[in-house]
């Protein structure tokens, strides 16, 4: 990777997504006295907050500068963690949750937009198998340490490690170099509008069915990696256990997503996919089933993310090429969008049910419901061209 831009897109997902609170936000809010109902209000107020302002900054990125909507978002982010070392107001932080929301929407397809249009379109799989991984040592190097600062309680530390991190994100996405592109912000006719961004979506199914992989998907799948420490939790495992299976988990599946390249050029991309995306949701559904051994849970789950690192690099891929460069991080940020509305859509599903039935139970009829969506939209997806 001798681009410089690459580098420094690499070096920013991991600095960005390195996060010792990440999967213990919710212990260390009632660590420091927080009851669940204002909990969920941050929660919710993050979530709303992302939702309504995907498109329009993405749009914002697209208009006036990809690079400082991602300079704007990063110190955002500086904000939202600085609120989380020093506020204790249940309100301020209601707030502070709804500045994350902004914050990443900033950030959402910003910089990754600047480092696409910096390499050349067959560079893509293999290049998103880099990112993927560098995505997933991020995450599993977070969770090892966040596993052991929450055993221990030394959240100040973590939150204190956390924001120096943000400071060195917000270095190296000053460093990105941005190109300017010429023909699309000139002249009058060929301006951007919201009403274009639509009429891109609507009249290519590619987009179309990737979006709607994404919503479905997001009902199931966010959720189940919310609620994964909680489920091993119930059969036993602590927090450093937890920690340690998830690092494991996703070390595992960004070194097999390496192989993808390799595989691709020996078989059928469109097929390779559907049998991936097939795999997975039959995996996932072995995790969740009441019944299945405690002990094949990590296996199970491990194996679910290992099938879909096998075929996101090929899958994500088809959406950035059927993107239109000019537009493109409103696209992205619509793709954002969708995970939101399916996250939405099952903590709503999930008030709905918690009374009646328990969480292991709930994600597995959202994976039905969320089967019944995904299948024909990965087979649309598979079987068109941009």
């Amino acid at each position: 990777m001798k681009n410089r831009t690459v580098l420094l897109y690499m070096t920013f997902v991991f600095l960005s997504n390195f996060s010792t609170i990440l999967y213990f936000l919710t212990v260390y809010l009632e660590f420091v006295g927080f009851s669940m109902v204002p909990i969920s209000s941050m929660m919710i107020a993050y979530q709303v907050s992302k939702f309504i302002l995907e498109v329009p900054t993405g749009y914002i990125a697209d208009r006036f500068g990809r690079k400082t909507s991602g300079l704007v978002g990063v110190m955002g982010m500086l904000g939202y963690y600085a609120a989380l070392l020093l506020v204790r107001s249940p309100l301020l932080l209601i707030g502070a949750f709804a500045l994350k929301g902004f914050a990443v929407a900033c950030v959402s397809g910003s910089i990754e937009a600047i480092y696409i249009d910096s390499v050349s379109q067959d560079q893509l799989v293999r290049l998103n198998v880099v990112e993927r991984f560098v995505f997933y040592a991020s995450y599993a190097f977070s969770a090892c340490v966040g596993g052991f600062i929450s055993s221990t309680g030394a959240y100040l530390v973590g939150l204190s490690v956390d924001i120096i991190t943000m400071v060195l994100t917000l270095v190296v996405v000053v460093c990105i170099p941005e190109v300017r592109r010429e023909g699309t912000a000139v002249s009058p006719e060929h301006r951007m509008s919201p009403k274009m961004i639509g009429a891109a979506i609507a009249g290519n199914g590619t987009l179309r069915s990737a979006f709607v992989m994404d919503c479905s998907q997001a009902f199931a799948f966010v959720a189940l990696e919310d609620f994964f420490s909680l489920l091993l939790a119930a059969r036993g495992m602590g927090a450093v256990a937890s920690g340690v299976t998830i690092a494991v988990q996703l070390l595992a599946s960004a070194s097999i997503g390496f192989i993808v390249p390799s595989v691709i050029a020996r078989v059928d991309k469109g097929r390779f996919v559907r049998i991936c995306g097939i795999i997975r949701l039959v995996l996932t559904a072995l995790f969740l089933i009441p019944l299945t051994p405690a002990n094949l849970l990590p296996v199970f789950y491990v194996l679910q993310t290992v099938a879909y690192s096998l075929f996101a690099p090929i899958k994500y891929s088809i959406f950035q090429n059927a993107a239109d460069s000019s537009m493109r991080c409103s696209l992205i940020s619509v793709q954002s969008q969708m995970v939101a509305v399916g996250a939405i859509l099952f903590y709503l599903f999930n008030a709905a049910l918690s009374s009646i039935a328990d969480i292991r139970v709930i994600l597995l009829v959202a994976l039905g419901i969320s089967s019944l969506v995904y299948i024909p939209a990965l087979f649309r997806l598979t079987s068109q061209r941009p």
